[in-house]
């Protein structure tokens, strides 16, 4: 949230927007399927993604130089680690995923937590008086 003005940030606002960066680029309406690695390697050394347009699925890769981020929010991080193979090994086995790493805690404990709002607007001034309060037709 804006602090200033009270918009909601976004990605694009929030991240893209004002980088000028000749190695930087988004590529839009694709998925990451999972975060390659060289060979048994923890080390990230690129990325799978697939367009989300195209229906046949074809896989593309990119490569990393230095380093891979991933950054996919708090349902689809664990997601994609878990099809890198790192992950609670017996899912991963049960998925037939081979494990790179067995981390128990990728993916666990996942909550949604409950927020609700109630507003109102009232039509007509209104008395914080506890008589009001008991008896609304005061």
């Amino acid at each position: 949230m804006d602090d200033r003005n009270y918009w909601r940030s976004y990605s694009r606002t929030a991240h893209y927007d004002g980088i000028k960066r000749p190695n930087y680029e988004v590529i839009l309406l694709h998925k990451v399927n999972k975060v390659l690695f060289n060979g048994k390697s923890t080390v990230a050394s690129g990325v799978e993604y697939i367009s989300r347009e195209d229906p046949t699925n074809k896989k593309y890769t990119v490569k990393a130089k230095k380093e891979v981020i991933l950054s996919a929010g708090t349902v689809h991080t664990p997601q994609i680690l878990q099809r890198s193979g790192i992950g609670p090994s017996k899912l991963l086995k049960q998925a037939n995923i081979e494990t790179l790493v067995d981390l128990p805690g990728v993916g666990q404990n996942f909550q949604d937590h409950p927020y609700t709002i109630v507003a109102w607007q009232c039509e007509s001034p209104t008395s914080n008086t506890q008589e009001s309060i008991i008896n609304p037709n005061l």
